[in-house]
């Protein structure tokens, strides 16, 4: 992709997290077009539909978190590399989380992306959990991912931290009470 091009894309979905933020998920490709200096054709050759362009902004908001996620394959206890993404590395600024938030329940087809996004980022420290035995193994990264938005919708950052702390006593076992290689039975 030209510079020029990569410019283009990179402020439309800069523009779209603008436009939701201001005007919900329902925004117009034309004001978003117009909201980033645009033309509509330019929009329309980055992103073909509507659902093409609010599923990159998706994939470009959740980017930083991945990248953060990342650290947990270097955290030797699986439990603390559960912790480390399902508390630390998930967490967006406020702005982007409403904005993920707004185009994931603006269709199915969204949340469903969305969903699928987030358990991206889970899943492989929800299994490494599950095979030391420290997470329920009946548990599943969709299971997970919907407890991380519904932390996501605190109303402050005590309130999130607070949801965190609860989801987190139910979904982990504790050390002592398991071994690797002993999931946790299902009922």
């Amino acid at each position: 992709m030209r510079r020029d091009q990569a410019r283009n894309r990179e402020g439309l979905l800069a523009a779209t997290v603008e436009a939701v933020l201001e005007e919900g998920a329902g925004v117009s490709m034309e004001a978003v077009a117009r909201r980033a200096g645009l033309g509509p054709s330019t929009l329309y050759r980055h992103f073909p539909a509507r659902e093409d362009l609010m599923e990159a902004v998706l994939g470009a908001l959740i980017a930083p978190v991945v990248a953060e996620s990342a650290r947990a394959d270097s955290i030797e206890d699986p439990a603390e590399a559960f912790r480390f993404v399902f508390a630390d590395s998930c967490v967006m600024p406020e702005t982007e989380v409403r904005a993920f938030s707004r185009i994931a329940v603006s269709s199915p087809s969204l949340g469903a992306c969305a969903q699928r996004l987030i358990e991206g980022v889970v899943a492989p420290v929800t299994r490494r959990a599950q095979a030391a035995g420290r997470i329920h193994r009946d548990l599943t990264p969709a299971d997970i991912a919907l407890c991380i938005r519904m932390a996501d919708v605190a109303e402050s950052a005590e309130q999130r931290r607070t949801a965190v702390d609860v989801l987190l006593r139910g979904i982990l076992r504790p050390a002592s009470e398991t071994t690797a290689g002993n999931p946790l039975p299902t009922d």
